[in-house]
């Protein structure tokens, strides 16, 4: 269904200095790029060489008009017209018109058409890009447009570091360090809360209808995309966070391991996966699901319809696969290639329903524009867009107070600065470090800067004096806010490796 938006005057816009816009496809999320179709299966249906089409234009008006026009011809819902779709990005009167004017009109109304349609400045792509690629630091998050705010839409590592500071899955941006970001689009958002390794970033979120504050430590995220081992009882476990341009060579490199060692059940993670990129999530499928389709995918133009097939004779593992309402699109291609096939099960809670398809198209000054042009279809034909997939066992995680016992105990009696050291400082580090204000070492008792330093910051959030003496009232604050912090129970990682005949208490042995 159309949603348009109000239109308050036609727009004639100065020159531009953009004179002529090249638009081609190019590789983005969930997207099958020419080389790709190119290696498509025999049975797949052959896709069309890409067009080449070049739109020269005198002005940013125009430029605007023409681009419109081509979104209309390709834009998955054939309902939208060229006028319509320059009414979503025309919404307000604009007093002053300048080069930059073809931004937020193209925003506007690219935004307006669903959630994953995107209009992107130069540098702008460039993060977008890093993000799918796993090329920066920062806060260990995967975010998610979410209306009018950006939501974390999971974590990179279970209790991670942005976890135990106090970040949850869902929780809305608000402010980061002091700047409004409703309203702003994923990526700038991004470029505020990604700075320098070990520096601290203040974000204000919105959860369950209050908003809180969060110190956030700027952390290395590991760039791998593919993790795995094997757990007692010969039962592997590969968990994926994203699908990157790498991140089917590195399962590739994970399963070889895996195999050489005899194991034959596999546990595959993709909980929090938002997906990546659609080549690497059937790549995968090939080495691991039997013969016959992964998923169709099904274009506005059924001429461009293909299908992604398997012609994998025996596979290589038992699955069980984990699963929960952050995994999305490319994540739930491969599950649901793994469900329908018959080859393993799903096991935790109903996935996040992405399956439509994004094509990503560039003008000459660098600027691009990601437009949905298709949706898959499961194995079995069915479409999850919205809906998602059920799990075979359903299962949820729960959250309990973290248990202090093992942590170095306060006196209470003694205060410690710079060049001190005790049994004060050892607890001091410990609980800081768990809750991200601390990052040094922990092999000693001595109280050097970074401890002061950590102090502190943990003294300015909590109303503290912030002279960086870890005094009586900073051990006891310190201590309250420490056993307030809840931990994730991995109830469903239990059961899966109970599934595979595992006793649970190896999980946790040393």
């Amino acid at each position: 269904m159309k949603r348009l938006i109000s239109f308050a005057a036609a727009v004639a816009v100065s020159a531009a200095a953009i004179t002529a816009i090249n638009v081609r496809a190019l590789a983005d999320d969930d997207i099958i790029t020419d080389a790709q179709a190119g290696a498509i299966a025999a049975k797949a249906t052959p896709t069309p060489e890409p067009e080449e089409k070049v739109i020269e234009t005198g002005d940013v008006y125009q430029a605007y008009e023409k681009i419109a026009g081509y979104v209309a011809e390709r834009y998955i819902d054939d309902s939208y017209t060229a006028e319509d779709i320059m009414k979503l990005g025309l919404s307000s009167y604009l007093e002053e018109y300048d080069d930059e004017a073809l931004v937020p009109l193209m925003k506007a109304a690219l935004q307006s058409l669903d959630d994953y349609s995107d209009f992107y400045t130069r540098s702008e792509y460039i993060e977008y890009n890093n993000q799918l690629n796993k090329t920066f630091y920062g806060l260990g998050v995967m975010l998610r447009q979410d209306g009018e705010y950006v939501a974390i839409d999971g974590f990179v590592e279970e209790n991670s570091l942005a976890e135990i500071s106090g970040f949850k899955a869902d929780d809305k941006f608000v402010k980061v360090d002091g700047i409004n970001v409703v309203g702003s689009s994923i990526t700038e958002v991004r470029n505020l809360v990604v700075g320098e390794l070990g520096t601290t970033v203040l974000v204000t979120v919105l959860r369950d209808g209050q908003e809180v504050e969060i110190t956030g430590i700027r952390t290395a995220v590991n760039n791998a995309t593919v993790s795995g081992g094997i757990f007692e009882g010969n039962i592997g476990y590969i968990k994926i966070v994203s699908f990157s341009s790498g991140t089917a060579d590195e399962f590739t490199e994970t399963m070889k391991s895996l195999r050489d060692s005899g194991v034959k059940k596999l546990i595959l993670d993709l909980r929090n996966n938002p997906g990546g990129y659609l080549s690497a999530a059937t790549a995968i499928a090939q080495e691991i699901v039997p013969a016959g389709k992964v998923v169709d995918v099904a274009y506005r133009d059924s001429t461009m319809n293909y299908t992604y097939y398997s012609e994998l004779k025996d596979a290589p593992f038992d699955i069980l696969v984990l699963v929960n309402g952050n995994t999305a699109s490319s994540a739930e291609i491969l599950a649901s290639a793994i469900q329908d096939s018959g080859v393993g099960i799903l096991m935790g809670e109903q996935t996040f329903g992405k399956a439509v398809i994004q094509s990503v198209f560039s003008l000459r000054n660098g600027m691009v524009f990601k437009l949905t042009i298709g949706q898959y279809l499961t194995r079995n034909g069915n479409e999850i867009d919205h809906v998602g997939l059920t799990p075979d066992k359903e299962v949820s995680n729960y959250s309990k107070k973290i248990d202090t016992s093992g942590y170095t105990k306060f006196d209470f009696l003694n205060r410690v600065s710079v060049g001190g050291s005790g049994t004060n400082v050892t607890a001091a580090k410990e609980r800081l470090t768990i809750m991200g204000y601390f990052i040094g070492n922990l092999g000693n008792d001595v109280f050097n800067t970074d401890l002061r330093d950590a102090i502190k910051a943990f003294q300015t959030d909590n109303g503290l004096v912030d002279n960086g003496t870890l005094d009586i009232a900073t051990q006891i604050k310190i201590k309250k806010v420490f056993e307030s912090l809840e931990t994730t129970v991995d109830f469903q990682m239990q059961e899966a490796y109970r599934y595979f005949g595992g006793n649970v208490d190896d999980l946790y042995s040393e």
